[in-house]
């Protein structure tokens, strides 16, 4: 995953709080280097499961999540659901990653669960990035 030429301007002074979650490692330590190599400025936490990533986003504030939507056990829809059933995280952008790339799954990702972005795999750091920002300056409008 590099940084492409579709990386959106960046406002170093706001001061970002995300949370990745997905069960495969790698794939969190990847995400993480690529979006700290875009903005060094980004506060990042990661979570292995739906568990870890609630037990993060209680304690503490966060201004997106960035979810796998497929992972054994409890999925990013599980996540999602909890957190829209909270005044609290119900309006915390959440930014789905997926294999899906059906449009029926993407269409049910916006409208049946109710996800602030959707991103297709592969991706780059940087379409992960424009999509998290985009929907934080959606929210702040």
């Amino acid at each position: 995953m590099f940084i492409d030429n579709t990386t959106p301007p960046i406002n170093y002074s706001q001061k970002l709080r995300l949370l990745i979650v997905d069960d495969v490692a790698v794939h969190r330590t990847l995400l993480m280097s690529g979006l700290r190599r875009i903005n060094p400025f980004l506060e990042i936490e990661q979570a292995a499961s739906v568990d870890e990533a609630i037990e993060l986003l209680s304690q503490g504030k966060f201004d997106a999540v960035v979810c796998d939507w497929m992972m054994p056990g409890q999925g990013g829809e599980v996540l999602l659901r909890w957190m829209r059933a909270r005044p609290m995280f119900k309006y915390v952008p959440f930014v789905m990653i997926s294999s899906k790339t059906e449009n029926e799954d993407i269409i049910e990702a916006f409208m049946a669960l109710g996800v602030d972005g959707y991103i297709t795999k592969p991706f780059t750091p940087s379409g992960v990035y424009g999509k998290v920002t985009a929907a934080i300056e959606k929210l702040n409008d």
